[in-house]
């Protein structure tokens, strides 16, 4: 989250200040040793290395040297998020409500130099270093087995991947908002990063495949919850084949890429009069599949061909006109 909000500044402003002051927060900072040297996280020093600004970083227990940034931090807290804003985006939030604050904000005078904060920026600005042409990729990579559950431990919460991958080692890319999980350098699921502490989380897509082997525990499962309303509605009423003939269907849409079809196809077959997984398959064929129906193939100057065989040659084995 630190290099991401740092990253994002960088591209706002336009530049990268050539110096920056850190407290010294352990995502930045590994150790502390004597004076101002410092063991920094690799994360950090790639981070630093790419944009090419220097460290500073502050005193241990050394309020007095910071103090004026936490008045700052106080006077945005109080200012930009009062009252408590309700926020279901942070990309729409930043750039509908906090970029624009900042950017008024700025239109204030100067409490020490009596002139508009902006004013003093635009001349900080000539001083900024030059974007690198690529920006840096924040995530980190962790190599994580699968449990016997088929799930994926990252920071005590756990990942839920399908149960075949029990036992294997995935790899999993760490970004600030999402992880991303590969196996054999292929990928096999996306999910959102949970900030709690030993929750779960889990897509019920990656179950389809073995509840096929086992329809009649559909309903005892911990992720028959977040399957789509009508279709728990569409399970639980049906049993033995037809189960296992919707749960098949619902396993293609899964591996079609097409999961978010699977209650427009039920529906549809719903408004026709039709229960069954026959029924829904063509419902989800015609949503899904698209029609295809060939030009009609044009000849140009097409030879002329003969359409009179010479029949002599059946003749004579056949004995000829006298045979007939």
């Amino acid at each position: 989250c630190l290099l991401e909000g740092m990253k994002r500044i960088f591209e706002h402003i336009g530049g990268v200040p050539p110096r920056l002051r850190f407290d010294n927060m352990t995502t930045a900072v590994a150790q502390v040793l004597k004076g101002t040297e410092r063991v920094l996280t690799d994360g950090f020093t790639r981070f630093m290395l790419h944009y090419r600004f220097q460290a500073e970083f502050c005193n241990p227990a050394s309020g007095n040297e910071k103090g004026n940034v936490e008045n700052k931090v106080g006077y945005s807290r109080r200012n930009a998020f009062v009252p408590v804003p309700t926020i279901t985006s942070f990309e729409a939030f930043n750039e509908q409500h906090l970029w624009p604050w900042c950017e008024k904000d700025a239109e204030r005078e100067h409490y020490l130099r009596k002139v508009p904060i902006q004013e003093l920026w635009l001349e900080e600005k000539a001083a900024l270093l030059k974007l690198p042409e690529y920006p840096f990729p924040v995530f980190r990579y962790a190599s994580v087995t699968v449990n016997k559950t088929g799930f994926a431990v990252i920071d005590t919460n756990k990942y839920g991947l399908s149960p075949t991958l029990a036992g294997e080692v995935v790899q999993a890319k760490v970004f600030f908002d999402h992880i991303e999980f590969y196996h054999d350098h292929q990928f096999i699921a996306r999910f959102r990063r949970c900030y709690g502490t030993r929750e779960e989380i889990y897509d019920w897509t990656q179950y389809v495949s073995t509840l096929v082997r086992k329809p009649g525990a559909v309903e005892h499962t911990r992720f028959f919850q977040h399957i789509p309303a009508q279709w728990r509605s569409f399970l639980e009423g049906s049993q033995g084949k037809e189960r296992k003939n919707a749960l098949q269907l619902l396993e293609e849409m899964v591996k079609d890429g097409n999961a978010a079809l699977c209650d427009d196809a039920l529906q549809l077959a719903m408004e026709n009069g039709r229960t069954d997984a026959d029924s829904v398959r063509q419902c989800y064929y015609l949503i899904a599949k698209k029609e295809y129906r060939p030009e009609p193939l044009v000849l140009h100057n097409p030879p002329v061909m003969n359409y009179n065989p010479n029949l002599t040659a059946y003749d004579s084995l056949m004995g000829g006109e006298q045979h007939g």
